[in-house]
């Protein structure tokens, strides 16, 4: 059945229905599935290396290298499915992803001796990243195409931006456990191999899907980011200016994400719970990912800049919290907090993205926002971890708190000029 094949759904059919009854049921698993790719790569090459290592400088910088890689080359994936269109970017990327995955393997193996930081494991390691495929950021695509040339389907666009960021989220959790499960159950390289296998078997249905479609879909696409419905203009400098706000803006929520999983694992260690740091840290999951599917019920007259304003605001005093925790439990209250309006950030800097971006560039602006995430992500755990080694996870908080700022200032300088930008 084509896209455009079946019968409509009822008049009283819900947004989420209404993607269920378009995209079909068993997209919403593959989806999901197809991310898990990218959320298992950077814990399965570090748990992989590590087992070879004499040290953890190695490892580190191996999973580093990944986390550049997937910054570069997801933004040059989104622009190559922007040319080419998703079906062929995704299958090309599955079989280079699949190669670099085998490198690892073998250069990364410590079969003639501890493993070390050598020219061929380093070019691996990042092509490993820098072929990724960016399912997350192509599935956001498939839905702003389908319904935001719809004026009458701005719920249905915002339902699907809210159940994408709980997904992103979901997958997040569930990447990293299922390669702590995997090494522990049967071996360091069980993780990297049902990666390469969920790589194979899930990213071409993925990329076959009949969603895929929507990708290719082209028009004047409706503003969602105001209160009422009006013509998407041509981009402009100003636009540009505003999409790079959103991606420094997720580039300090990666911070946040990376400095605060360096931070846990230490603070599991120093309150004597080694290894309860990524428990910790998933259950701002939990919340994060409820807050996001909520924003799809919040009410339109509550405008997408004002939603970012008040979920940003909201985010540093909660980060300030953090400090006085002294026992696991008080500090997942803590980071169970957090994750409130780390949700709505998320939905809201993706869907004001897009709301300003052409059609023939949307890929490449939804996966640069991805990378962002990534390379923030890979930025926090560098820092995070040099100002625990200096000062414990009290001082290493001020990159939480700094990255909390930069996000409040991002939405601080969009609201601002977007008033400007208004008549």
């Amino acid at each position: 059945m084509t896209p455009a094949q079946g019968t409509a759904p009822t008049p009283g059919a819900t947004s989420f229905r209404r993607l269920a009854h378009d995209a079909g049921a068993l997209y919403f698993p593959i989806s999901l599935l197809a991310r898990l790719p990218m959320s298992m790569l950077g814990m399965a090459s570090l748990t992989y290396i590590v087992a070879s290592a004499e040290d953890f400088t190695t490892p580190g910088l191996v999973t580093a290298i990944g986390g550049v890689g997937a910054a570069i080359g997801t933004p040059i994936s989104g622009a190559l499915s922007d040319k080419l269109g998703q079906k062929p970017t995704l299958l090309g990327l599955c079989l280079m992803h699949v190669l670099a995955l085998i490198g690892v393997l073998h250069f990364g193996s410590g079969s003639d001796g501890p493993v070390t930081l050598t020219p061929a494991l380093m070019i691996v390691a990042f092509l490993a990243g820098a072929t990724i495929p960016p399912a997350g950021p192509m599935t956001r695509v498939r839905w702003i195409n389908r319904y935001g040339t719809d004026p009458n389907q701005l719920r249905t666009l915002e339902a699907a931006q809210s159940y994408e960021s709980t997904m992103d989220e979901l997958a997040f959790v569930l990447g990293p456990a299922s390669v702590g499960i995997l090494a522990a159950t049967f071996g360091p390289a069980i993780p990297v191999f049902v990666a390469m296998a969920l790589c194979i078997v899930i990213i071409p249905a993925f990329a076959l899907h009949h969603t895929e479609a929507y990708s290719r879909l082209s028009g004047p696409r409706s503003n969602v980011t105001e209160t009422k419905t009006v013509t998407k203009k041509p981009t402009s400098s100003r636009n540009a200016t505003l999409i790079a706000i959103t991606v420094i803006g997720m580039l300090g929520v990666g911070t946040i994400f990376g400095s605060l999983a360096t931070i846990l694992t230490y603070f599991a260690d120093y309150t004597g719970n080694p290894g309860t740091g990524g428990l910790i840290y998933a259950v701002m999951g939990i919340t994060s990912g409820l807050a996001a599917l909520s924003v799809a019920r919040w009410p339109i007259t509550f405008t997408h800049t004002a939603r970012l304003l008040t979920a940003a605001v909201t985010l540093v005093p909660i980060v300030v919290v953090l400090w006085l925790p002294e026992t696991p439990l008080s500090m997942s209250l803590a980071i169970l907090l957090l994750g409130i309006p780390i949700g709505p950030i998320l939905v809201t800097n993706f869907s004001l993205a897009s709301g300003i971006t052409p059609s023939h560039r949307m890929g490449f602006v939804m996966t640069l926002l991805s990378a962002a995430i990534t390379l923030g992500t890979s930025a926090g755990n560098s820092i995070a971890g040099r100002l625990t080694d200096a000062g414990g996870h009290h001082l290493a908080l001020a990159a939480t708190l700094s990255a909390s700022i930069v996000v409040l200032a991002c939405a601080s300088l969009y609201s601002a000029l977007n008033k400007q930008k208004q008549p």
